[in-house]
């Protein structure tokens, strides 16, 4: 277990996680998120949740896949320093969804600290 503790836009959030991605500025997967979420310039966070269906061959869409985006004002995502990236499977107070992919977009002036079950900073992005 990690707890993560952000501070993003003068708001702190402190959370426990089993597991975090952080996709750095430059990486295949920080390129991936900006394609996702190209059609706004000033993403906060995103939400992607995919298509359900109600057969397992796929072939009847209850639900077409969706993605959510939040702006946030005075930023532009090129120059975003790192995203967390927040795969999840089951319905939670984090994630309205039964499954999907959150997508937290971190800015200069922006903190993000990583500690270990035994409070030691492992990951720091600022």
């Amino acid at each position: 277990m990690f707890t993560v503790k952000t501070i993003i836009d003068d708001v702190t959030h402190i959370s426990e996680v089993e597991k975090i991605t952080i996709a750095r500025a430059g990486s295949d997967a920080f390129k991936r998120v900006l394609e996702l979420t190209n059609n706004t310039s000033n993403p906060d966070f995103a939400f992607f949740v995919p298509a359900v269906f109600e057969d397992a061959a796929a072939s009847i869409a209850l639900q077409d896949e969706e993605l959510i985006i939040s702006e946030r004002d005075d930023v532009l995502d090129t120059n975003a320093i790192a995203i967390i990236i927040d795969d999840f499977t089951s319905k939670s107070e984090r994630h309205p969804y039964p499954e999907g992919t959150q997508y937290q977009f971190i800015y200069p002036g922006d903190y993000v600290y990583v500690m270990n079950s035994h409070g030691s900073t492992i990951e720091t992005v600022k």
